[in-house]
């Protein structure tokens, strides 16, 4: 079984106040342009986005995150 790349792995993801980008440049794609930081990883979304599967730029910091210590953070405002 192959294991998909996820942008919790890629040194090369972001946060720049509420979005999740690329630092190299990459379109993440639809769903990750239009879903705010805060609710993807407060969901724990696995954020195994299609462009990021191929992407020569992926740059893995280390082992997938698992899913009971993903999400669930609040920020306080």
């Amino acid at each position: 079984m192959n294991q998909k790349r996820s942008l919790y792995q890629c040194f090369n993801a972001k946060v720049g106040g509420m979005r999740i980008y690329c630092s190299k440049g990459r379109q993440l794609g639809i769903k990750t342009v239009d879903m705010d930081a805060y609710t993807a990883f407060r969901k724990g979304l696995p954020l195994e986005i299609t462009t990021c599967q191929q992407c020569p730029d992926y740059d893995e910091m280390g082992p997938p995150i698992p899913r009971e210590e993903r999400g669930g953070f609040t920020l306080n405002k």
